[in-house]
């Protein structure tokens, strides 16, 4: 008789091989979980700490009634919720979405924003006296350069508060464009005017001037400061801040964007990378997202003006979704 027999003939000893059997399959199956979480954590700790971000400065609108909402800070509680939330366009990848604020803005505005998901980063206003903006309350958009110091991070999307998502955008840091890129040495480097980084990454789309375009719209040397991609670096940031001694080296009726444009115009040593024209229009029209653009640049909660009218489409997919977004935080 052999081993086989026995253990069916004796009960006990067919019970105990069971035993055996099913706490070995128990091993055996915590084995692979832990080998897949630990192959997953591995996968998720290896990518590239990249993050979305934005700037929200302080109401300046005096006439505005107590009952009546902050624009812009609805419209930064609106992006982090299709970055962060909305099942269409949130990230899959767990990218923080950064909110720069300064001192003075509402500490209740500060605390929603970080309820709802957002990670708030409170940085000092540099000192801009001396420019001279288009419109006053573009005088501290210049706080966009600092986070050329969140070296934690590799790089940063970063996006004005009045961008709205049609589709997600993680895919951006895998854009040809978003890669790191050898500083040239080819154009003049002023004498007046700080070191240049070995490296860099600045990535952005052409400006567009009017909200009747062609898709993809005419390509142009500028760009709008409204939409960009960077990777945080001490020593361009020592750069763009020698800037500021130097009046008359850019023009400052636009000022980040035009410090930007000088520091990365096409013809020097930092010529600013090209991303797809899919990723972000500025100014759009229904055009665009039937041609599958991923964002827009407006503000999408107004008419628009005369010469930059807002199409009645744009301003109710906007509405539909500020509605849907109350909802998700009211429950």
């Amino acid at each position: 008789m052999n081993g086989l027999t026995q253990i069916f003939q004796s009960p006990l000893r067919l019970i105990k091989v069971l035993r055996i059997i099913s706490v070995a399959a128990v091993v055996l199956l915590a084995v692979r979980s832990f080998t897949s979480h630990a192959s997953k954590w591995t996968r998720i700790n290896s990518l590239p700490k990249v993050a979305y971000a934005t700037l929200l400065l302080p109401d300046q609108n005096t006439n505005r009634s107590e009952s009546d909402s902050d624009a812009y800070f609805l419209s930064a509680r609106l992006l982090n919720y299709q970055l962060q939330h909305d099942d269409y366009t949130r990230t899959t990848r767990s990218i923080p979405f950064l909110v720069l604020v300064t001192r003075d803005v509402s500490s209740w505005k500060v605390d929603q924003l970080a309820r709802e998901g957002a990670t708030v980063v409170v940085v000092e206003r540099f000192d801009v006296a001396w420019i001279e903006p288009g419109r006053e309350r573009w005088r501290d958009v210049m706080i966009k350069l600092r986070l050329f110091e969140l070296v934690d991070y590799e790089r940063i999307l970063f996006l004005d508060a009045d961008t709205f998502l049609f589709k997600p955008m993680d895919g951006i840091f895998d854009d040809p464009a978003a890669q790191n890129r050898n500083t040239l040495q080819t154009a003049t480097i002023e004498s007046d005017e700080g070191p240049l980084p070995e490296t860099y990454i600045f990535a952005t789309t052409a400006e567009v001037m009017h909200t009747t375009h062609s898709y993809p719209p005419v390509p142009m040397s500028y760009f709008n400061a409204g939409f960009f991609l960077m990777s945080p670096s001490l020593n361009l940031y020592t750069y763009y801040t020698s800037l500021f001694k130097l009046p008359g080296r850019f023009d400052t009726t636009y000022p980040e964007q035009n410090l930007l444009n000088y520091a990365h115009r096409q013809e020097g040593n930092m010529p600013w990378a090209r991303l797809s024209y899919s990723w972000n229009i500025v100014l759009p029209h229904p055009n665009d997202v039937k041609q599958g653009v991923a964002s827009v640049h407006a503000k999408l909660w107004t008419p628009g003006t005369e010469l930059q009218p807002i199409e009645e489409e744009l301003q109710q997919r906007w509405l539909a979704k500020k509605q849907e977004m109350e909802k998700v935080f009211e429950e």
